[in-house]
């Protein structure tokens, strides 16, 4: 007699993927409108902190209205449209008092001589709305391939580790920080840092256990103790985010914490994406199967479109600190993994896309045969009858000819 929870587990198997899936692209629409509609506190676009009891320029940002205006780091501000300045927070009442827009005039001491500056303030511009838009359309793309897939095979345990890495894929592609830093905006902030983090340990260990090789050593007693070391450095990243956003420090030593952080998270993430490309192309160099060779072959090319150029134009250059122009659109390219991975799943191999081929010149084939009989029929109708037939009864005729 089965157990009474048995019949459960297959609609569970069923519904949670589904579940999952509309929860998040729901989530992802109202990040999306979020971002959409946040235009930013005016701003001067300079990070201002306090040394000794002067207020002075630790950074100015890229673009910003204040390296427009001239600012450089080290200046000292003194005087903000005549009033004195006695710390950061001066700054940031000037700018909520005046709005985006208006001019403030900057007072400011370089090199022992004070000098005016006229600034206009601006939104700081927080997210790169085209690369954002597209990244969210893979990322939902990428979600709803995953729970196709573990519907097609929802008792295929492939499937379920699958579903969660284009859980992975979607977070770090839809979730993104508008800038306006209230409870939501923070959950979709740390949505996207997990999903960054949990994305290269779940890549490669996937690239580990799919397709099936044979004698795999992740099944070893060396590979079933060592597999889990993949997720180590996922947490420690995760952790030392926590415990820098709960150390209260803030200024220029937070700023070069964070972006050492997120150059060992890309780091990561680019090698766990080359590292479980080079373990699928060592299994194509051993598989016997001509059906698993072409299966794999199909998922290599996939990860090699979606990895590489990302690995090589955007993760390379941004450690190296020369980023190069539109590079970050490469993600995009990211969308290709999972959508090969589902392709291999769900047997769209090559095998199967002549097949389908053939089916499809074999049904042109008919077609054009129906098409010739029926025509045929008329024609021979013509000719016997006269140039004016019953059309009608004769078409009738002609559609019995063609069905039989």
């Amino acid at each position: 007699m089965p157990a009474p929870g048995r019949p459960l587990r297959p609609l569970i198997s069923v519904a949670l993927p589904v579940a999952v899936a509309v929860v998040l692209v729901c989530l992802a629409l109202v990040n999306v409108a979020s971002v959409r509609t946040w235009r930013g506190e005016p701003e001067d676009g300079v990070l201002w902190g306090l040394e000794g009891s002067n207020v002075t320029a630790a950074e100015v940002a890229r673009g910003s209205a204040g390296e427009r205006a001239g600012l450089m780091p080290r200046d000292v501000l003194v005087l903000i449209n005549g009033r004195e300045v006695k710390s950061e927070h001066d700054v940031e009442a000037a700018a909520e008092a005046s709005g985006e827009g208006h001019s403030l005039v900057y007072v400011i001491e370089r090199q022992s001589a004070e000098q005016p500056i006229s600034l206009t303030l601006q939104p700081m511009p927080l997210t790169q709305f085209g690369l954002y838009y597209s990244l969210a359309a893979v990322g939902i793309f990428s979600i709803i391939i995953g729970a196709s897939v573990r519907l097609r095979r929802p008792t295929d345990q492939a499937t379920l580790h699958f579903f969660w890495l284009t859980v992975a894929f979607f977070g770090a592609f839809a979730f993104h920080a508008s800038g306006k830093f209230d409870h939501l905006d923070y959950f979709f902030w740390w949505a996207d840092v997990v999903a960054r983090l949990a994305l290269p340990p779940l890549f490669l260990h996937f690239a580990l256990v799919f397709p099936d090789r044979p004698k795999p050593w992740v099944n070893t007693d060396a590979g079933r103790a060592t597999w889990p070391a993949f997720y180590i450095p996922a947490i420690l990243l995760g952790g030392s985010r926590v415990t820098l956003m709960l150390s209260g420090l803030h200024g220029p030593q937070s700023s070069q914490l964070l972006e050492r952080l997120e150059q060992l998270e890309y780091a990561y993430l680019g090698a766990c994406l080359l590292g479980g490309l080079g373990l699928m192309m060592r299994a194509l160099s051993r598989l016997r199967s001509v059906t698993a060779r072409r299966q794999l072959r199909w998922i290599v090319w996939g990860s090699a479109v979606g990895a590489l150029p990302f690995v090589l134009l955007y993760i390379v250059p941004y450690l190296a600190g020369r980023s190069l122009a539109y590079a970050e659109y490469t993600a995009v390219l990211l969308g290709c993994i999972p959508l090969a991975f589902a392709s291999a799943i769900v047997r769209y191999r090559l095998m199967d896309i002549e097949v389908i081929i053939k089916k499809t010149l074999v049904a042109a084939a008919v077609m054009l045969v129906l098409a010739l009989i029926y025509s045929g029929v008329f024609w021979v109708v013509s000719i016997f009858s006269g140039p004016n037939p019953d059309s009608r009864f004769w078409a009738l005729f002609a559609t019995l000819v063609v069905v039989l």
